[in-house]
């Protein structure tokens, strides 16, 4: 019961940090340390994809580093595809590996 208890502290962290305090970092840190005492907080993979997905959209509006771009894109698949495996829709995922997959292929393609 403690490592649950510290995934739903960490993940009401994350929420608050994000919504109120606008902290996307301090967000990260908090979901990342939900998932980690509780594989099995969908929430917490949920809104840890969210939040990566943003990063890797505002890092291709901003023109970033492809690469850096698809690292990212592994991670929310990764995320999602905890949280779909624990009940969640599957929506965002289907979402995610079609940008994962754009991403791949531009840094195939090269500039």
């Amino acid at each position: 019961a403690g490592a649950q208890g510290h995934a739903a502290a960490s993940f009401t962290l994350g929420v608050l940090l994000k919504n109120v305090r606008q902290d996307t970092d301090g967000a990260e840190a908090a979901y990342r340390a939900a998932t980690a005492a509780d594989p099995g907080h969908a929430k917490a993979h949920t809104n840890l994809g969210v939040l990566l997905a943003e990063h890797a959209e505002k890092s291709e509006e901003s023109g970033g580093d492809l690469s850096d771009i698809a690292a990212l894109w592994v991670q929310v698949v990764e995320h999602f595809t905890n949280a779909v495996s624990l009940g969640a829709d599957d929506r965002r995922l289907d979402m995610a590996k079609e940008r994962l997959a754009r991403v791949k292929k531009a840094v195939a393609d090269g500039p």
